[in-house]
């Protein structure tokens, strides 16, 4: 049985691509695509970070929301996916930093899981260590760098509104909010709006639920 520690492993995931063609975290677009879909336009420009093998970006394109650039850092997802879908961009990046993506480039910025495979080292959800802080601080900065002003950066996820609220709202050219959906088991949709105004019932109510997330380094 494979740790789930290797899913922060740049070397487990270029194995792993080797093999896979396909796989989708968390859930499917049609499970969300109500939330996400609104938020795009015809002519939006989309970048998919941490894109691995999933289906969405393939599927926004079906739906007709075909700028999209997918960034992973394996090497060997990036020449899967120019081979199998040459009408989209792949981009070679590391997300802290995407530095192969120009300023207020984009209007959408979207991840599904990326986050989540970024923090699995850590030990408790209530206490992240400092590295897990700088290595979020870097991926929201980068984000907002490469967004146009009123872009959205829109995260899909299982953590809990109590734990992500409060690290998103460490970056402070954004305002944060979050749709839920699934019966059985819920995930979140977080859409953060660069340069929009922070409701204020965000921050009452979340900005220190869990104040590990928004301490300051």
């Amino acid at each position: 049985m494979e740790s789930n520690l290797q899913y922060a492993r740049k070397e487990y995931w270029d194995e792993r691509f080797q093999k896979e063609t396909e796989f989708e975290w968390l859930t499917g677009l049609k499970s969300f695509a109500h939330i996400v879909v609104p938020e795009l336009s015809s002519e939006s420009r989309i970048a998919h970070i941490g894109c691995g093998s999933s289906k969405m970006s393939k599927e926004l394109f079906d739906l007709g929301y075909q700028n999209i650039t997918n960034v992973d850092y394996s090497q060997t997802l990036i020449n899967n996916g120019k081979e199998r879908y040459p009408a989209m961009d792949w981009t070679l990046d590391d997300i802290t930093s995407l530095s192969t993506l120009d300023d207020e480039s984009f209007d959408v910025v979207l991840e599904k899981a990326t986050l989540e495979a970024v923090l699995v080292g850590e030990q408790s959800p209530w206490d992240p260590s400092d590295e897990a802080l700088k290595t979020l601080d870097n991926i929201f900065s980068s984000v907002c760098r490469v967004l146009k002003p009123g872009g959205k950066f829109i995260s899909i996820s299982f953590t809990q509104p109590h734990f992500r609220l409060p690290a998103l709202l460490r970056e402070s050219r954004w305002a944060v909010d979050f749709r839920q959906f699934g019966d059985s088991f819920h995930y979140f949709v977080y859409i953060c709006k660069k340069g929009a105004q922070q409701r204020p019932q965000i921050v009452s109510q979340y900005g220190n639920t869990a104040p590990g997330w928004s301490r300051t380094l």
